[in-house]
Parts: structure tokens; sequence; C-alpha cells
């Protein structure tokens, strides 16, 4: 069979698979080609100014060919930000009136200037959307109406997202608003709105046990502001939620620059006594994901007075106190708490933004129970030492860890020979470690135990250890690790965690491994059982050279970079450290007129008598990726 033979279905899976330049390409070969290719570049649209819109209303409505491009769209998208000067001239409802198969739509836009949907109700044009994407804009404060408007005429809708552009001004939503519109959506299983939440309740409190339920299980309603707009947060919405999503089986709720007066006794305990009166509420859910810029009571009041106490089956739990890179450090966060009231359900927890211990306390985090659930779990704060072995040991299903925080450290008696036969190897698959410290033997720790890894990120990492004044190397030994992919970046080294952050600290990481071919998951554990921590360096392959440095100089902070050293700089460093010794003594360091400071990429040649720290895995299969800087400021 010839190609310009294929069967449409065949052209059409093609299709389904190339860019939308290559389907363009494809679609001018031959003229059985043409059409195929054409519908599936058509199914998902994007536009950009309103003339181009008023050119494909005109083909739209007078086709030239047999080929009506139209009927094909499913997925459109109007992705830039329309104001009042540019949009008066365009009749948007023309555009869908000849879609008739659209599902999902992405529109910006403001609420003041929505489609004539009173028109497009009747006429039927929006039945067919399955996904409704709003991003608007607004310079004052905005009512719901003109929202729901374009909302409600959508009444076979799934999934309906609203986001908020700009700041201060929003969408008030009331219960009322949620009311009408699961009136009109009967099919709406998943909502985020970015909006306020009317506090006023007091008219409505006794209404809303006789709330007619709604059965969405996705409910991310965003109440988040910005500083000359403050809201005052209720959580008798959640009273509210209980009743109108009893099959609800995820809450997100964003709440920040949250004003709200501290909460009494009496009216604390007037809250509880209402949720008491609907046991059932959250009987499904499983995740509850809640941030909010600061620790107050609230945080408190949900997990333990309301999802404890209703015995909510939560599986997975997010819980982030960030803001602008800064942590709450108000109240210490209990997780082990959180861990016993949820142990027969929970499986996923991610803390962030918190401290975890008074500042006058031992700032180790131990875990004080097993729980053989969990396997997903996330530290993110301050003042925090990770103890990895005793976390091992109570999470013996923990497949994911993620750390970020002061340092991640191990029981002394751990290192010895001895304890490593009695270790059980542990199941870890996946390791992130970000803006954190460790020593070496914490890798070989984790090499030796955690034999399924197979998924690392060493991101904004500073490892301690001794450096051999023959070669100039701090290894970071992990022969037993078997690696699909490595994301490492802004990685430095020092001979002690006391010497963190100085200008005598490493810059220059060489990854290397041990084995060249690659390895089944099978030989892969048959290799690493008989691998020796001691073998010949013959077998010791070079990856990458890998050099971090700060690229505001001078300014007062360091924002640290990575880059990969070419082929050229690559035989420099390995030359300068087969004499390294002889090397460093006529060294040009940093601090000669030699080297400005003008170009930070370029000064890992002066930091050359400092040393290097190596990477050196087992394997790495598909080779390592840098990691983009995460952002994060180190102030001087």
């Amino acid at each position: 069979m010839l190609l310009s033979e294929l069967p449409p279905e065949i052209l059409t899976q093609i299709a389904e698979l190339l860019t939308a330049t290559d389907r363009r390409s494809c679609g001018l070969v031959c003229k059985g080609w043409k059409y195929p290719f054409q519908r599936v570049l058509w199914r998902d649209t994007r536009i950009g100014s309103p003339e181009y819109i008023s050119e494909i209303i005109e083909h739209v409505k007078y086709p030239q060919y047999l080929f009506i491009p139209c009927l094909f769209v499913h997925s459109l998208r109007l992705y830039k930000y329309y104001y009042a000067s540019e949009i008066s001239d365009v009749k948007f409802s023309e555009i869908f009136r000849y879609m008739p198969n659209l599902k999902r739509l992405e529109i910006s836009i403001m609420p003041s200037i929505m489609p004539n949907t009173k028109i497009t109700r009747t006429e039927k044009i929006w039945t067919s959307l399955e996904s409704l994407k709003i991003q608007y804009g607004s310079k004052c404060e905005q009512k719901s109406e003109n929202l729901l408007n374009l909302v409600n005429a959508c009444n076979m809708l799934q999934e309906l997202e609203i986001i908020r552009k700009g700041r201060p001004f929003g969408v008030i939503f009331s219960m009322d608003d949620f009311d009408s519109m699961h009136q009109n959506l009967q099919s709406l299983s998943s909502i985020s709105i970015e909006m306020y939440l009317n506090s006023e309740f007091s008219a409505k409190l006794d209404t809303i046990p006789n709330t007619t339920p709604a059965f969405a299980k996705e409910l991310i309603p965003v109440d988040e502001f910005g500083n000359d707009y403050k809201t005052i947060w209720d959580p008798l919405w959640l009273y509210y939620f209980g009743y109108k999503y009893p099959n609800l089986r995820s809450l997100k709720l964003y709440a920040t620059d949250i004003r709200r007066n501290a909460t009494n006794w009496d009216e604390r305990q007037a809250i509880i006594s209402r949720f008491q009166f609907n046991p059932k509420a959250f009987r499904c859910l499983e995740t509850f994901s809640f941030t909010t810029d600061s620790y107050f009571s609230f945080s408190d009041f949900v997990l333990w007075e309301l999802f404890y106490a209703l015995r909510v089956p939560l599986k997975h739990l997010v819980l982030d106190a960030t803001k602008s890179e800064e942590v709450d450090d108000s109240h210490p966060i209990d997780v082990n708490r959180i861990l016993q009231s949820f142990s027969k359900t929970l499986k996923s927890l991610s803390v962030t933004g918190f401290i975890y211990n008074a500042r006058d306390q031992d700032p180790t985090f131990r875990l004080s129970s097993y729980y053989p659930l969990l396997t997903s779990l996330c530290i993110s704060g301050s003042n925090v030492f990770l103890n990895l072995d005793n976390l091992l040991d109570k999470f013996a299903t923990l497949k994911q860890l993620k750390f970020r925080g002061e340092k991640l450290v191990i029981t002394p008696i751990t290192t010895t020979e001895k304890s490593k036969q009695k270790q059980q190897k542990h199941r870890l698959e996946i390791l992130t470690l970000e803006r954190c410290a460790a020593d070496v033997k914490v890798f070989n720790y984790i090499s030796f135990r955690c034999r399924s890894l197979r998924h690392m990120t060493l991101n904004t990492l500073h490892a301690t250890g001794s450096i051999s004044e023959k070669t100039g190397c701090l290894l970071l030994d992990m022969p037993h690790t078997f690696l699909k992919t490595l994301n490492i970046g802004q990685v430095r080294y020092s001979t002690s965690y006391e010497e963190l952050g100085t200008k005598d600290d490493i810059c220059l990481t060489l990854l290397s491994q041990l084995n060249n071919a690659p390895l089944s998951d099978e030989k892969n554990e048959t290799e690493q059982n008989k691998m020796d921590s001691v073998y010949p360096i013959s077998a010791i392959h070079n990856i990458d050279w890998l050099y971090t440095y700060d690229s505001n100089e001078g300014q007062g902070i360091d924002s640290l970079e990575t880059k990969k050293l070419s082929k050229e700089e690559t035989n420099i460093a390995l030359e300068y450290y087969k004499n390294f010794q002889s090397n460093k003594i006529n060294q040009i360091s940093e601090e000669d007129n030699s080297y400005n400071g003008e170009d930070p990429k370029a000064g890992w040649e002066y930091e050359l008598y400092k040393g290097y720290g190596e990477l050196r895995l087992g394997k790495i299969e598909v080779g390592s990726f840098i990691c983009a800087p995460d952002g994060y400021i180190f102030k001087k």
C-alpha cells in the first residue's frame, strides 16, 4: 500500500502524535492527506487577536469548500486578554454558533462585557461544552451575576475553572450563587473558582441543613487576595459545603491575607455543635489541601474539631503556610499528631512552610509510631533536622520522599558495617532533597538501604565531608544506586556544617558511574547485591562536570545557578586534578587581579584549587538534567 492510500483512520492516529507545524506540512503532501490532518489541526484551536476572531467568523459563516473546519473544533482557547475597547465590535456568540461540537473553552474576558447569554441560552449555542475555563479581570468590585449568566448557560458542563487576573478586586460568591449554579448545571463534578466568599451567614444558617445537595466530587474555592483588599474567612463555609456536597472526594482551600478576629471559646463551641448535627459531612472526602500564609487557629479547627471528630477518611493531606519564601514560625506543627489521627487511611502527607519544634528544642524531627500505609511524604520548613533512618523504619511502604529544611541526618550507629547487615532494605523509589545539608555518609547510607531508588533530585544542596589531600575529591559514594533519572543543580560542598555558605565552598561537581552498559531492573538487583563498596578505579566512568556559581555576585545576595562544563573545559579540569597537589600550590585564586568576577560562569577555572565533589552512582540510565534555580535567595 502506498502512503497516499493510507485510510483516514490511520492518518488521523498519526496526526494526533504530531505537532501543529508537522500537521500543516503533512496536510500539503497529497490530496488524500489534507482533510484527516486538518481535522486534527482544527480540533484544538487557539485564537489571539480580535481581528482574527472576525476573520474566523466570516470563514465559518461562508465556507468556500465542502470541508467545514469548525465542525471539528473540540477545544478552543482565546488566550489574549480582551478589554472592552478591543472587544466591542466582536460578537463572540457568532463564533460559538458555528462550533456545535465544542467541548472545551478557555476565555479571558471582563465580567462586565460577557457574551449575551440570554441569546445563547435560547439558541442552545453553549450546550455542547463540557469544560469551561474563564480568566476574568476587574478594576472594581464585581458581583457574580455576569459570570453566572455565562456559566449557567452551559447546562452540560462537567468541569468549571474561574481564575481572577490582577488584584485587588474579584467576584463575590454567596451560597445562593452556588445553589443557582448547580440548579442549572446538573452534571457539574469539578469546580475551581477564585473569588471572595461572602461571610454573611446570619440569615442563612438555619436553612443550610435543607440545602439541595449537589454531587460534585472536586471543589476548589480559592479565597486568595492581595494586601489591598482583605477578606474575612468564615469556617461556616465548611458547614455549608458539608451539606451541599455529600459525595465530595477532594477539597482544596486557598486562604491568604485573611483578616479574622480570634474566635473565643463560646463561638468555637457553637460552630462545633453545628457540625455535630451533620455526622455524614465529608464522609467521602479523601483529599484535603489547605494553603494559607500563616498558621492560625482555623488550621487546628479544621483538622481536629472537624475532620478528626467526624472521622473523615483522609488519604491525601496537604498543608502549606509559605509566604514569599518565608516560613511561619509562630507555632510548631505536630506532624506526629496528624499521622496518628489519620493513620488508618492516610497515604500521602505534605507539610510545607512550618517549623516542627520550638526554637529552644532539639531540631531533630523523629516519628513516634509505625505507619504502614503512607507512601508519599513531603517535609518542608525551617529549623528541622530530619532523621532519615528513623523515618525509613517507621514508613516501611514509603515510595516517595521530599525534604526541604536544615539538615538530613542519620543515627551514628547506622554507619557501621554491623548495623548495615541488620538493616532491612527499603523500597523508596523517588527522593528529592532541596535547600538542605547532608553529610556524605548519608548518601552512602541511602545507597545501601534504598536499593529500589530510581529517581533522585538534588537541588540547592550542601554536602559535607572530608576532602582527599591527594586528589582534591569530596566523594558522595552511592555504588548501589541505579537511577533512571537524576536532576541536579546548585550543589556545593564543604568540610563541615559550620562552614556552609562561605567563600571556601567547593562549587565543582563530577558525576560518575560504575557501569557503562544499561541494565534491566532485574539485573540491577543482581549487580547491586554483588557490588562491594571497594571497586577498581578503572570501572568508573565520568559523565559530566558541573559548576555552581553566583549569578548576582557583588549585589549583596547569592542567587545560585549551575552550568555544565564544555568538553574543552572538562579536559582542563581532568588535567588539573591529575596533579592536584602541585597544581594547587600554583593556582591563581579568585582573589588575584587576573579574575575580576565580571563573568561568574567563567570563574570555575579559578576555583579548581578548592577541589571538587564527586557524586558516584552505580548507573544513570538516561543521563542527568540540570535543575533550574528554584528562586531561593541566600541572604548574606
